[in-house]
């Protein structure tokens, strides 16, 4: 093929991709010659530069570029431009002296940033000024030597790549292609990856002692991203190499994306693999996954975080945070690796095809197993032999860090087709949540079941639900996001269902108790989960102090939110080391209170079954109907509120809790009127029980209320109905009786107040502190009066008779113009 019809071709090619440019570049035409370099003077180092000549107000149009050729000890001043690498399969043209240059796209992208008004300007970069065509210039310049000399005589140095990154920051790169509706469950015909460059010392071939790898710029302009082909090998012990991919989203490549367990802060990467002939090392976990995963017949193509994101540059860990769920969510599958196998993880793997049971239920001799139908209709268990033992390598496997992993959130909640693997042992995804329903509902159900999963494993020494709640948590958010496409019956509607769930508040406060290697993450991981919070600025910023980056990202929420709800996970128990507001959540903190704002536990039934949780479980101020009555300044929130009763006394929980509880309460609250009625009878009762059961309304009787075809006990149904009001109060806890009040009552203390009341506030808190309340704000608050006529923040409360707004309806506060006054005589400010 001739040169200018090879020329040609590129650029009709190259036309996928779209125009990028804003110039009415005339590259499209194949009237126009190719442009042909003029020898150079290798003798008296003679060396070409770009002449880039003003637009003189046409910003519009094209190019107006030629070449000055001149000695390099006699050359005018002029720019380096550095990090001028491309993407070559996104070629474009621009016009030298009338005749087509073709270049990386990223190149004519930054020459239309740069030019001036009314300044020619003067540049030299190798894709350009050097024709590395030409054997004999090839030798000579194409090298890092004549590199530096160019850099020394320059008069000042440009990172093209800097320049591109900002105006992907701003949001000035338009998508060379569009990402594709997701389809859940699907697969694709893999296609390997197009593009692995190489620094440019290396560009000869590998050699003998590799040096360390060197990442190279990412192109924005193309959308680039890395993956890495793993090479195969026939045997496990075989050194890792790899090929680093430098490729385009949402272009036609099938990838993998690895999702795993990074390790603690402290722990240094000792394991190498080589990438493109260069020595990179990382840490003992993902070595071992990747030695499990690779195959001895093909390649495979995989995302990883700790190798595609250089992880040391921090401008880019910025840029890259936003694009992970974009990246797992295009991914053909997405592989969790929860480490190495053992006894008991071989054990649950092989267990879950036995859990797959819609229902578990126990024969009159307390043997599980799942109903088989016989003759007549008559139900029959089946038991599951050694059930204990089974449960206990269960419990282990469900306990192990992985699924504790922050980031495992977001990658399972747009995952396809996620596969599990746990040394030699694969399973699907959605069996781990099937089991994990089980093994709670037998714990709930079964009281002697705990001891003998601890008698068959000696190693367990306590038995908790928290602990494998985390498999639910994760789960909820690939339910939603997925819309239930795990289920036997598919993809749904979910009607009910907000376009904007799942929320911020409901991602922070579900996802709490997970960890991180980094601190940052737990909140940068769930930024691109929350739909609700895509249009804030605030951005993940890894070079900001941590407590900046708690404080700016409670002020993002509120604001977005228009509501004070996020300062209600803030605990006093902060940590030390944060210099941080009150009323600023400390996030590398787990909770140590339950939450009264969002749901902090899925119910404990079928995931199909789960319906949309968001929003406020109580309604004690209603969200502004226009300004909200707040503004930040700098450490002070200062909100209009109005304090309402001081604690006058405080009950820490026991080991007999509830009846220290009712027993104070009915001393401090009852009516004398009542005190002679039989407990169940007493209206004082069913508002003590209703409290600690986390009923909306927070004061009103309960009544008894049954699924249409179905008794008391719930018949059939693989759970139990909770009692609940009349009128079925759209936010109440959606859980089984079982346990309801150890997760109402987490971390909280009884209280009564100087009026009479009855509530529950946190662990904490301490007589005579105040309860508030606060505009825009669902649940009451404790605050502390420091000296300064300033309050700090002390967690939120539940108080009785205040939570669904009837206190501020009594006082005339339930309007817009009542909060208007009390705004106008001077607002709480709290530091």
């Amino acid at each position: 093929m001739a040169d200018d019809d090879h020329l040609h071709e590129v650029l009709s090619n190259a036309l996928v991709l779209g125009n990028v440019s804003s110039k009415e570049h005339d590259y499209e035409d194949k009237e126009k010659p190719v442009f042909e370099y003029s020898p150079l003077n290798i003798d008296s180092q003679e060396m070409r530069f770009l002449i880039l000549n003003p637009h003189n107000g046409n910003k519009k149009g094209p190019l107006k570029c030629s070449i000055s050729s001149e000695p390099l000890s006699k050359c005018k001043p002029y720019t380096y431009v550095i990090n001028t690498r491309g993407n070559p399969l996104a070629a474009l043209g621009f016009l030298i002296e009338g005749r087509v240059k073709s270049v990386s796209r990223n190149i004519v992208t930054f020459l239309d940033h740069i030019q001036s008004r009314t300044d020619t300007q003067r540049l030299w970069f190798r894709d350009v000024c050097l024709n590395h065509q030409d054997p004999d210039e090839k030798a000579r310049y194409w090298n890092q030597e004549w590199m530096d000399t160019m850099i020394q005589h320059a008069e000042k140095v440009i990172d093209l790549s800097e320049v591109i990154a900002g105006l992907w920051d701003k949001g000035e790169l338009p998508r060379p292609f569009t990402p594709k509706p997701k389809d859940w469950n699907s697969t694709k015909e893999p296609k390997g990856t197009k593009h692995h460059p190489a620094p440019l010392h290396m560009q000869k071939g590998w050699v003998e002692t590799p040096p360390p790898h060197e990442y190279l710029p990412l192109d924005y302009v193309c959308d680039e991203f890395r993956l890495v082909a793993l090479s195969k090998a026939d045997h496990y012990n075989d050194p890792l190499r790899a090929l680093l991919a430098y490729s385009v989203m949402h272009d036609d490549v099938t990838y993998h994306c690895l999702s795993y367990t990074w390790g603690s802060r402290n722990e240094k990467p000792t394991c190498k693999i080589f990438l493109n002939g260069q020595t990179f090392m990382i840490r003992e976990n993902l070595d071992k996954a990747l030695r499990e995963i690779r195959e001895n017949v093909f390649q495979v193509v995989i995302w990883i975080d700790a190798i595609c994101i250089d992880q040391n540059n921090v401008s880019e860990r910025n840029r890259q945070i936003p694009r992970m769920v974009e990246i797992y969510d295009a991914a053909e599958t997405v592989i969790s690796w929860a480490g190495e196998g053992d006894e008991a993880s071989d054990i649950a793997i092989d267990f879950l095809d036995e859990l797959e049971s819609p229902i578990l239920h126990p024969d009159e001799y307390g043997n599980w197993g799942p109903y088989t139908v016989k003759e007549g209709d008559e139900w029959k268990i089946n038991p599951i032999p050694d059930l204990p033992r089974r449960l206990a390598a269960l419990y282990c496997f469900l306990s192990r860090p992985y699924f504790r992993r922050i980031w495992v959130v977001q990658e399972l909640a747009v995952a396809n087709l996620p596969s599990l693997y746990c040394g030699k042992k694969r399973a699907a995804w959605r069996q781990l949540d099937k089991a994990a329903y089980h093994l709670i509902a037998i714990l709930n159900s079964d009281k002697t079941m705990p001891a003998q999963m601890i008698a068959a494993n000696p190693t367990l020494h306590s038995i908790s639900i928290e602990e494998i709640s985390f498999i639910r948590r994760m789960f909820y958010f690939r339910h939603i996001r997925s819309k239930n496409a795990d289920s036997i019956f598919g993809q749904t509607n979910q009607n009910g269902v907000k376009d904007t769930s799942p929320g911020i508040l409901d991602a922070v406060v579900l996802c709490r108790d997970f960890q991180s290697t980094s601190p940052y993450d737990k909140v940068f991981s769930l930024l691109n989960l929350a739909k609700d919070f895509q249009t804030t600025d605030f951005r993940p910023d890894y070079s900001k102090s941590l407590s900046q980056t708690h404080h700016e990202f409670a002020v993002a929420v509120a604001c977005k939110t228009q509501s004070l709800d996020i300062i209600c996970t803030a605990e006093s128990m902060n940590s030390s080391e944060l210099d941080m507001p009150s009323w600023c959540p400390d996030w590398t903190m787990p909770a140590t209170v339950s939450s009264l704002i969002r749901h902090d536990r899925v119910p404990d039934i079928f995931m199909s079954a789960v319906t949309d949780m968001s929003g406020p479980i109580y309604n004690t101020c209603t969200p502004s109907a226009s300004t909200p009555h707040f503004d930040f300044k700098g450490p002070v929130l200062e909100v209009t509120g109005i304090i309402l009763d001081s604690i006058k006394i405080i009950q820490q929980s026991s080991d007999d809790t509830f009846q220290r509880w009712m027993t104070t309460a009915a001393n401090e609250c009852q009516p004398e009127e009542e005190k002679d009625l039989p407990v169940t009878e007493t209206p004082f009762m069913n508002k003590f029980w209703s409290m600690l059961a986390g009923d909306s309304t927070g004061v009103w009787s309960v009544e008894k209320t049954w699924p249409p075809g179905t008794d008391e006990t719930g018949g059939n149904l693989p759970f139990r109905p909770i009692c609940v009001k009349k009128d079925r109060t759209k936010h109440r806890l959606p859980y089984t009786p079982t346990g309801i009040f150890d997760i109402v009552t987490r971390g909280r203390a009884l209280i009564i107040t100087e009026n009479g009341l009855m509530g529950l506030a946190p662990h904490y808190a301490k007589e005579g502190q105040k309860l508030a309340i606060l505009n825009t704000c669902s649940v009451p608050v404790v605050l502390e009066e420091n000296e300064d006529e300033t309050y700090s923040f002390n967690g939120s409360a539940f108080v009785q008779g205040w939570m669904e707004g009837e206190v501020l309806e009594e006082m005339g506060l339930d309007s817009e113009e009542a909060w208007q006054v009390l705004d106008e005589g001077g607002r709480l400010r709290i530091i």
